[in-house]
């Protein structure tokens, strides 16, 4: 028995499912938590927005943060992912328009007493009517996933720009530290000489030799193990420029003691200007119309085409433009029975669109406790680096003074070598408490969905 869908059909069909289109299983509330009108952590000190970018981007910084994004594979891997994107969205906008196809074909067939030639050209054309929606939610879940690609290709230029100004100034650290530790064995090899002089002239214990001795091994040591550390941190630079880890990039630059103050914001603003939200947020669409296009295949497909084309014995009379056969055709199909295969897949998208609820608020309490995290910081580095760099001024005076009493008789050479420990840590702490500052602000900015690379670029 055949059936054949009248026009009435069509039209009331249409009527019933004119809404599924956009139909949408996004649990709204779900995903729309109530967000608090500003930052818990207390930020006083960074409202005032001042031009902190200007004091780290160094020309040469500039011109690094250039070639990384120019160079780094990880980036272009992502560019090339937005690409792929975009051809998947022509694949799919594709499915709207008609398919013509063309066939051309010849053979030769008899037996032992007569011989035929047949020749035949055709053209074929069909077309899928969007009736339901559903090659619409498939356009739509692809326009989406671009969008994400989109996102995440501007989050990962965003996020490479923070790596290289993190590793620029940690290989800065690296070489004030190296240039400390220099100091530091330098020191200790005078001190060495002076109490072994002394020692040789009667006026200093055995024991002060060997401290200082094994002082001066230890700084040596240090001193090894922290050009070792630069090297290493050169090499991080230099990946993050795409170029090979030689170790051989020259950095010429200081720490930058940054300015109390960052523009915050409240945050609701960080999930519409945070990439990485964004994208999380196209994701989560793109799902939601996965579901729609995977419910909509339980729905009847209607196509439409038609066949023109010409035979012939004689293959040069093809294309005399004699097309006499034709044929037109309209086909209706619908699953009847599969074992419940496609109400499982359906099932199957609604679990995972579940999933990617999860994962959306996972993303943004994530990021809100990325930036609660560097607020509470920023202020507290502030502070730490306040307190020791007084305690740096305190020990560099009582490390001259302890060697000076030592020479006078009055503090013993353990004295001398304690006071000389606090001032190293002293020293040290400045240093590597200037490089949190600036690690931590470019980590807070990154959070508050900064583009460091726009930020960057308008000091070139």
């Amino acid at each position: 028995m055949s059936y054949r869908l009248t026009k009435l059909g069509v039209v009331l069909s249409l009527f019933m499912f004119s809404g599924c289109s956009s139909t949408t299983y996004i649990d709204e509330e779900q995903v729309t938590p109530e967000l608090p009108p500003s930052w818990y952590t207390s930020a006083q000190a960074l409202k005032e927005n001042q031009p902190w970018v200007k004091a780290i981007a160094t020309p040469q910084l500039l011109e690094l943060a250039t070639i990384a994004l120019n160079r780094n594979q990880a980036l272009i891997q992502q560019a090339l992912d937005v690409e792929i994107k975009q051809q998947q969205l022509v694949v799919n906008d594709a499915n709207f328009w008609p398919e013509l196809t063309g066939s051309l074909n010849s053979g030769r067939n008899g037996n032992s007493d007569t011989q035929t030639n047949t020749n035949s050209l055709s053209f074929d054309i069909s077309v899928e009517l969007d009736i339901w929606g559903k090659l619409s939610d498939s356009a739509k879940a692809a326009k989406l996933d671009l969008l994400t690609a989109q996102a995440n290709y501007q989050q990962a230029r965003d996020t490479l720009v923070a790596d290289v100004v993190s590793a620029y100034y940690k290989v800065v650290t690296s070489q004030e530290l190296v240039k400390l530790y220099e100091r530091r064995t330098e020191n200790a090899r005078v001190s060495f000489e002076i109490i072994e002089s002394g020692y040789v002239q009667g006026l200093n214990a055995a024991l002060d030799v060997y401290l200082t001795q094994n002082e001066y091994y230890n700084e040596q040591s240090n001193l090894l193990g922290q050009r070792n550390q630069l090297n290493a941190d050169v090499r991080q630079l230099e990946r993050l420029l795409g170029g090979y880890p030689a170790a051989k990039l020259l950095v010429d630059a200081k720490l930058p003691l940054l300015p109390e103050g960052i523009k915050v914001g409240v945050p609701s603003e960080l999930v519409k200007r945070k990439p990485s939200l964004q994208s999380a947020w196209y994701q989560l669409l793109s799902q939601d119309a996965t579901v729609a296009y995977t419910q909509k295949q339980r729905y009847p497909s209607l196509r439409l085409g038609g066949s023109l084309g010409s035979s012939d014995s004689d293959f040069a009379n093809l294309f005399d433009g004699d097309f006499s056969s034709w044929s037109v055709f309209a086909g209706l199909t619908s699953p009847l029975f599969n074992a419940g295969r496609l109400k499982a897949q359906t099932e199957q998208q609604k679990l995972v669109l579940k999933q990617q609820e999860q994962q959306y608020l996972s993303t943004l309490f994530t990021a809100f406790e990325q930036v609660e995290n560097a607020l509470d910081l920023d202020a507290s580095l502030q502070q730490q680096y306040q307190a020791t760099l007084k305690s740096q001024e305190n020990a560099l005076q009582a490390e001259t003074l302890s060697f000076e009493q030592y020479q006078a008789g009055l503090q013993s050479y353990t004295t001398v070598l304690d006071a000389q420990t606090r001032s190293f840590v002293a020293q040290t702490s400045v240093i590597n408490l200037k490089n949190q500052i600036i690690a931590n602000r470019i980590q807070l900015h990154l959070a508050l969905g900064g583009d460091l690379d726009a930020g960057v670029s308008q000091y070139e």
